[in-house]
């Protein structure tokens, strides 16, 4: 039992992490001068990697 507890923790902490991460992306990619790099399906910006489709 103990150890499900330190698990369930843990994933918290992590699950925390990552949505740090996601904000620290967003804001990264948000301030971001794109260099794209395309393919005949999407283009990604070779500096912060945002990806765009350019399938419609």
């Amino acid at each position: 039992m103990n150890e499900a507890l330190q698990l369930r923790a843990e994933i918290a902490r992590l699950e925390a992490d990552l949505e740090q991460r996601k904000r620290e992306l967003r804001l990264l990619q948000k301030e971001c001068e794109h260099e794209f790099v395309e393919t005949p399906l999407a283009r990604t910006c070779a500096k912060c990697l945002q990806t765009e489709s350019l399938y419609y």
